[in-house]
Protein backbone atom coordinates (compact mmCIF):
# COMPACT_ATOMS: atom_id res chain seq x y z
CA UNK A 1 0.00 0.00 0.00
CA UNK A 2 1.35 3.41 -0.94
CA UNK A 3 1.33 6.06 1.77
CA UNK A 4 0.75 9.46 0.21
CA UNK A 5 2.49 11.21 3.10
CA UNK A 6 5.72 9.29 2.33
CA UNK A 7 5.76 9.58 -1.45
CA UNK A 8 5.86 12.20 -4.17
CA UNK A 9 2.77 13.12 -6.13
CA UNK A 10 4.50 12.19 -9.39
CA UNK A 11 4.63 8.53 -8.28
CA UNK A 12 0.84 8.39 -8.26
CA UNK A 13 0.71 9.92 -11.72
CA UNK A 14 2.33 6.77 -13.10
CA UNK A 15 -0.83 4.81 -12.28
CA UNK A 16 -3.78 4.57 -14.70
CA UNK A 17 -6.31 3.95 -11.93
CA UNK A 18 -5.85 5.39 -8.45
CA UNK A 19 -7.81 4.24 -5.42
CA UNK A 20 -7.81 6.74 -2.56
CA UNK A 21 -8.99 5.37 0.79
CA UNK A 22 -10.28 7.23 3.83
CA UNK A 23 -10.61 5.70 7.31
CA UNK A 24 -11.99 7.45 10.39
CA UNK A 25 -12.45 6.70 14.08
CA UNK A 26 -13.72 8.98 16.85
CA UNK A 27 -10.90 8.16 19.26
CA UNK A 28 -7.97 5.79 19.70
CA UNK A 29 -9.23 3.64 22.58
CA UNK A 30 -9.00 -0.15 22.22
CA UNK A 31 -12.43 -0.53 20.63
CA UNK A 32 -11.80 2.25 18.12
CA UNK A 33 -8.33 0.88 17.33
CA UNK A 34 -10.00 -2.39 16.36
CA UNK A 35 -12.39 -0.46 14.14
CA UNK A 36 -9.46 1.28 12.47
CA UNK A 37 -7.75 -2.05 11.88
CA UNK A 38 -10.90 -3.42 10.22
CA UNK A 39 -11.12 -0.37 7.96
CA UNK A 40 -7.43 -0.55 7.08
CA UNK A 41 -7.73 -4.22 6.14
CA UNK A 42 -10.83 -3.55 4.02
CA UNK A 43 -9.04 -0.73 2.21
CA UNK A 44 -5.78 -2.61 1.67
CA UNK A 45 -6.15 -2.47 -2.11
CA UNK A 46 -6.13 1.34 -2.08
CA UNK A 47 -3.03 3.05 -3.40
CA UNK A 48 -3.36 5.80 -0.83
CA UNK A 49 -4.93 5.70 2.62
CA UNK A 50 -5.76 8.69 4.78
CA UNK A 51 -6.53 8.03 8.46
CA UNK A 52 -8.28 10.41 10.83
CA UNK A 53 -9.35 10.59 14.48
CA UNK A 54 -12.41 12.81 14.42
CA UNK A 55 -16.10 12.62 15.25
CA UNK A 56 -18.42 11.89 12.33
CA UNK A 57 -20.43 14.99 13.18
CA UNK A 58 -17.34 17.22 13.03
CA UNK A 59 -17.07 18.89 9.63
CA UNK A 60 -13.51 20.05 10.33
CA UNK A 61 -11.45 17.07 9.16
CA UNK A 62 -8.03 17.92 7.68
CA UNK A 63 -7.27 14.40 6.43
CA UNK A 64 -10.58 14.19 4.59
CA UNK A 65 -9.88 17.56 2.98
CA UNK A 66 -6.44 16.33 1.88
CA UNK A 67 -7.91 13.11 0.47
CA UNK A 68 -10.53 14.97 -1.57
CA UNK A 69 -7.95 17.50 -2.77
CA UNK A 70 -5.68 14.67 -3.95
CA UNK A 71 -8.48 12.90 -5.83
CA UNK A 72 -9.37 16.14 -7.61
CA UNK A 73 -5.77 16.72 -8.59
CA UNK A 74 -5.49 13.24 -10.07
CA UNK A 75 -8.86 13.42 -11.81
CA UNK A 76 -7.95 16.78 -13.38
CA UNK A 77 -4.93 15.03 -14.92
CA UNK A 78 -7.21 12.52 -16.62
CA UNK A 79 -6.75 9.66 -14.16
CA UNK A 80 -9.55 7.29 -13.26
CA UNK A 81 -9.94 7.93 -9.55
CA UNK A 82 -11.95 6.03 -6.94
CA UNK A 83 -12.62 7.43 -3.47
CA UNK A 84 -13.14 4.49 -1.11
CA UNK A 85 -14.46 4.09 2.43
CA UNK A 86 -15.27 0.99 4.46
CA UNK A 87 -18.69 2.28 5.53
CA UNK A 88 -20.61 5.38 4.53
CA UNK A 89 -20.79 6.68 8.11
CA UNK A 90 -16.98 6.82 8.11
CA UNK A 91 -17.35 9.68 5.65
CA UNK A 92 -20.06 11.42 7.68
CA UNK A 93 -22.87 10.54 10.06
CA UNK A 94 -24.96 13.40 8.67
CA UNK A 95 -26.80 12.41 5.51
CA UNK A 96 -26.78 15.97 4.17
CA UNK A 97 -22.99 16.23 4.59
CA UNK A 98 -22.47 12.79 3.06
CA UNK A 99 -24.56 13.74 0.05
CA UNK A 100 -22.66 16.99 -0.36
CA UNK A 101 -19.30 15.18 -0.38
CA UNK A 102 -20.45 12.51 -2.84
CA UNK A 103 -21.88 15.21 -5.12
CA UNK A 104 -18.56 17.08 -4.96
CA UNK A 105 -16.72 13.93 -6.00
CA UNK A 106 -19.23 13.18 -8.74
CA UNK A 107 -18.83 16.67 -10.24
CA UNK A 108 -15.06 16.08 -10.41
CA UNK A 109 -15.65 12.76 -12.24
CA UNK A 110 -14.50 10.75 -9.21
CA UNK A 111 -16.14 7.43 -8.40
CA UNK A 112 -17.35 6.85 -4.84
CA UNK A 113 -17.13 3.37 -3.32
CA UNK A 114 -18.46 2.18 0.04
CA UNK A 115 -17.37 -1.40 0.63
CA UNK A 116 -19.75 -2.42 3.44
CA UNK A 117 -22.88 -1.13 1.67
CA UNK A 118 -21.60 -2.34 -1.72
CA UNK A 119 -22.07 1.10 -3.30
CA UNK A 120 -20.16 2.11 -6.42
CA UNK A 121 -21.31 5.24 -8.26
CA UNK A 122 -19.81 3.93 -11.49
CA UNK A 123 -22.65 1.36 -11.63
CA UNK A 124 -26.41 1.83 -12.17
CA UNK A 125 -27.10 0.38 -8.69
CA UNK A 126 -24.60 2.77 -7.14
CA UNK A 127 -26.23 5.74 -8.89
CA UNK A 128 -29.62 4.61 -7.56
CA UNK A 129 -28.25 4.45 -4.03
CA UNK A 130 -26.77 7.92 -4.49
CA UNK A 131 -30.17 9.24 -5.56
CA UNK A 132 -31.76 7.61 -2.52
CA UNK A 133 -29.25 9.49 -0.38
CA UNK A 134 -30.71 12.72 -1.70
CA UNK A 135 -34.22 11.60 -0.74
CA UNK A 136 -33.08 10.66 2.77
CA UNK A 137 -31.21 13.98 3.13
CA UNK A 138 -34.36 15.92 2.25
CA UNK A 139 -36.40 13.74 4.62
CA UNK A 140 -33.87 14.36 7.40
CA UNK A 141 -33.92 18.12 6.79
CA UNK A 142 -37.73 18.23 6.85
CA UNK A 143 -37.76 16.26 10.10
CA UNK A 144 -35.34 18.72 11.69
CA UNK A 145 -37.49 21.66 10.58
CA UNK A 146 -40.62 20.00 11.91
CA UNK A 147 -39.02 19.22 15.29
CA UNK A 148 -37.77 22.81 15.52
CA UNK A 149 -41.26 24.21 14.84
CA UNK A 150 -42.80 21.86 17.39
CA UNK A 151 -40.15 22.78 19.96
CA UNK A 152 -40.73 26.50 19.49
CA UNK A 153 -44.49 26.06 19.72
CA UNK A 154 -44.14 24.02 22.92
CA UNK A 155 -41.87 26.68 24.40
CA UNK A 156 -44.42 29.40 23.62
CA UNK A 157 -47.21 27.34 25.20
CA UNK A 158 -45.08 27.01 28.34
CA UNK A 159 -44.60 30.76 28.51
CA UNK A 160 -40.96 30.75 27.41
CA UNK A 161 -39.97 34.04 25.81
CA UNK A 162 -38.03 33.54 22.61
CA UNK A 163 -35.51 35.85 21.01
CA UNK A 164 -33.22 38.39 22.64
CA UNK A 165 -33.96 39.36 26.26
CA UNK A 166 -35.29 42.87 26.86
CA UNK A 167 -32.84 45.58 27.79
CA UNK A 168 -32.78 46.68 31.40
CA UNK A 169 -34.10 50.13 32.27
CA UNK A 170 -30.54 51.16 33.10
CA UNK A 171 -29.33 50.18 29.62
CA UNK A 172 -32.23 51.98 27.98
CA UNK A 173 -31.44 55.15 29.90
CA UNK A 174 -27.76 54.90 28.90
CA UNK A 175 -28.83 54.72 25.27
CA UNK A 176 -31.03 57.78 25.62
CA UNK A 177 -28.37 59.76 27.48
CA UNK A 178 -25.69 59.02 24.88
CA UNK A 179 -28.01 59.72 21.99
CA UNK A 180 -28.96 63.09 23.45
CA UNK A 181 -25.31 64.13 23.33
CA UNK A 182 -25.83 64.77 19.59
CA UNK A 183 -22.24 63.73 18.94
CA UNK A 184 -22.67 59.97 18.82
CA UNK A 185 -24.23 57.88 16.09
CA UNK A 186 -26.22 54.74 16.73
CA UNK A 187 -23.18 52.77 15.54
CA UNK A 188 -21.04 54.60 18.14
CA UNK A 189 -23.48 53.76 20.92
CA UNK A 190 -23.68 50.16 19.77
CA UNK A 191 -19.91 49.79 20.08
CA UNK A 192 -19.76 51.63 23.40
CA UNK A 193 -22.48 49.60 25.11
CA UNK A 194 -22.09 46.35 23.14
CA UNK A 195 -25.75 46.44 22.15
CA UNK A 196 -27.12 45.72 18.68
CA UNK A 197 -28.12 48.72 16.57
CA UNK A 198 -31.62 47.26 16.12
CA UNK A 199 -32.10 47.23 19.91
CA UNK A 200 -30.96 50.85 20.11
CA UNK A 201 -33.37 51.92 17.37
CA UNK A 202 -36.20 50.10 19.15
CA UNK A 203 -35.39 51.89 22.42
CA UNK A 204 -35.40 55.27 20.68
CA UNK A 205 -38.65 54.43 18.91
CA UNK A 206 -40.36 53.22 22.09
CA UNK A 207 -39.22 56.37 23.90
CA UNK A 208 -40.50 58.50 21.01
CA UNK A 209 -37.12 60.10 20.52
CA UNK A 210 -36.84 61.93 17.22
CA UNK A 211 -34.00 60.52 15.16
CA UNK A 212 -31.34 62.87 13.84
CA UNK A 213 -28.04 62.72 12.03
CA UNK A 214 -25.06 64.10 13.98
CA UNK A 215 -22.54 66.21 12.16
CA UNK A 216 -19.63 64.20 13.41
CA UNK A 217 -18.79 61.19 15.55
CA UNK A 218 -16.90 61.24 18.83
CA UNK A 219 -15.35 57.86 18.08
CA UNK A 220 -12.47 57.42 15.71
CA UNK A 221 -12.63 54.42 13.35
Amino acid sequence: MIRYQNMKFKDLEKLDVVKVGYARVSSLDDRQKLGLSIQTEALKDCNVLFKEKKSGSDDDRPQLDKAIKLTKQLASDGKQVMFCVYKMDRLSRKTSTLLKIVEELKEANIEFVSIKENIDTSTPTGILMYQLLGIFAEFELNNIKQRTREGLQKARENGVRLGRPDLTEKKKQQILDLYQLNSMTVADISKRLNISESSIYKTLRDSQVKRRKPKNSSLKH
